[in-house]
């Protein structure tokens, strides 16, 4: 009897060692694991590209650069500085003016900081505490130098949060999939939702009408609008959102 305890334990031992605490709350997926509808919106982070495109099915409403995590592999725990890749639901848009940075949580000196992540914060379910988020640092957008999360200008995400809502998508990948790939996704996806009769036929075109409609721009811009959104506030962080 002992030794089959032994046993149980030194298995359940090593399971938790290879499974850190809070994996199991992830809502992460490949980022293969997931396509959107045709209408739908959707986030999607290049990390290579340093930049977060706003996105209705394949198409590309608006881009803007980003800073992402400085470390580099597969994320594997809170500190380790790297920005996740994966499949993530939009959590909500949070006032961040008092949210407090201590470095002491990455070991870092220093004493804790306000005003760090600028007016606003988009949270995503994820089991580090990472966000979307302004910055008081502008000069480092475009760069891979945050603790894990991901930062634009202020100006930037008070005009993405005028687009963004609970429940959306949030696709990060380490690089761009290929076009053709893309296509062949997009197309697949496509054929899937089409009833068994109408296979072949074309669809009909994606729903225009929108709430949060926005102007259709050229991937390649950077939207510095400011703007105003009303948005569920909060003064501290909650679960799953940042402090890096």
């Amino acid at each position: 009897m002992n030794s089959a305890k032994k046993w149980i334990l030194a298995l359940l031992a090593v399971f938790l060692l290879g499974n850190p605490a809070g994996v199991f709350a992830s809502d992460t997926k490949q980022p293969g694991e997931w396509s959107p509808k045709p209408s739908e919106r959707w986030l999607e982070v290049v990390k290579k590209e340093r930049r977060l495109y706003l996105r209705q099915g394949d198409q590309i409403l608006k881009a803007y650069r980003v800073a992402i995590g400085s470390g580099r592999g597969i994320k594997k725990s809170p500190i380790d500085k790297i920005t996740p890749v994966g499949v993530f639901t939009i959590r909500r848009i949070a006032d961040a003016r008092n949210w407090v940075f201590d470095p002491k949580v990455f070991n870092e000196p220093g004493e804790p900081q306000k005003d760090v992540y600028g007016r606003w914060a988009i949270s995503f379910k994820n089991p580090w505490n990472l966000a979307i988020h302004g910055t008081n640092a502008p000069w480092s957008i475009g760069k891979a130098v945050t603790h894990g999360c991901i930062r634009l200008k202020n100006e930037d995400i008070e005009e993405l949060i005028k687009h963004v809502k609970p429940g959306m998508k949030l696709v990060i990948r380490e690089k761009p999939l290929p076009e053709k790939d893309a296509r062949k996704a997009m197309q697949q996806k496509k054929e899937k939702d089409l009833p068994a009769k109408s296979q072949g036929s074309s669809l009909p075109p994606a729903e225009t009408k929108s709430e949060d409609a926005a102007a259709t721009v050229p991937s390649s811009a950077d939207v510095q609008a400011p703007g105003d959104a009303g948005s569920e506030t909060t003064g501290t962080p909650q679960e799953g959102e940042s402090t890096s």
